[in-house]
């Protein structure tokens, strides 16, 4: 099969050959920019859907810093192999926390069309 793929380099140095040797997938190779509780956080993402199989799968999670030069190829195969997408893993204090911040914070966007 002659599929597309990417080839990742970060600061030069080879990361990743991703892709499918299927006929059904979708690929996504993507920087993550987050502003969260007062400090900027980076990453570079790339992953897929195996779409025969409805699994998701993952090549690359990593975190990035300012000035660090992501450069993405489009190549055809041999690819890689992929790993399974997991989840985060949160405790359940964690989740609860952040569900609370989010309720405490929507709750105060909201004020003004909230009748108690």
């Amino acid at each position: 099969m002659n599929n597309i793929g990417v080839k990742i380099k970060i600061n030069d140095k080879h990361v990743t050959k991703a892709g499918f040797d299927k006929a059904h997938y979708v690929l996504h190779a993507m920087a993550v920019f987050a502003r969260r509780q007062g400090r900027n956080e980076f990453g570079f993402l790339v992953g897929g859907l195996d779409s025969d199989t409805d699994k998701s799968v993952d090549w690359l999670n990593t975190t990035l810093k300012l000035g660090d030069v992501v450069t993405l190829e489009i190549i055809k195969g041999p690819f890689d192999p992929s790993k399974p997408h997991l989840p985060p893993v949160v405790s359940e204090e964690e989740q609860l926390k952040y569900e609370l911040e989010l309720f405490y914070r929507i709750k105060e966007e909201l004020k003004d069309h909230i009748e108690e």
